[in-house]
């Protein structure tokens, strides 16, 4: 999808829906800073809530040196249909560049009754800030808190 396409569909969504409440904002920001954090992809994770019907939750992290921008965009892809979609309409954008990847996504659904929207934004970090973390996805644990109604991209 294109950035005008996804830009017009967000809207559409802002217009016909209400935000989601800060406790559902709140919700969504813990899921996407623990499956940030708890990946050896990513260091320097900041997850926030705003005001910003744009972008009701906003994040930025530092991805592994080397990894393909690519991947990381397919990574975070995966996060936000497996974490945080709602069941009705489901919008994403990204923006790939050397070293930056910037995801953008927005999801509403009439039964929930609202709307969330998302940008991240993610740059390759340096060596130093992986210092001391693993490499190695088998000694990051692997969360149990997933609701059933959301299927996992990895087998366990």
């Amino acid at each position: 999808m294109d950035r005008v396409e996804f830009v017009q569909l967000r809207e559409a969504m802002t217009v016909n829906l209400p935000p989601a409440s800060g406790a559902q904002t709140a919700d969504a920001a813990a899921k996407l800073r623990r499956r940030l954090v708890s990946s050896v992809m990513f260091a320097e994770v900041e997850v926030e809530a705003t005001d910003d019907p744009e972008r009701l939750l906003i994040a930025m992290v530092r991805f592994r040196p080397g990894t393909p921008e690519r991947q990381v965009a397919s990574f975070l892809e995966a996060v936000w249909i497996t974490e945080l979609r709602l069941d009705g309409l489901d919008v994403f954008n990204f923006l790939v560049e050397d070293g930056h990847v910037e995801f953008e996504a927005a999801t509403g659904d009439q039964d929930s009754g609202y709307y969330l929207s998302l940008q991240l934004i993610a740059v390759e970090g340096a060596p130093q800030d992986f210092e001391g973390r693993s490499s190695s996805p088998s000694e990051v644990p692997v969360e149990t808190e997933t609701p059933t109604t959301k299927k996992r991209f990895w087998k366990k």
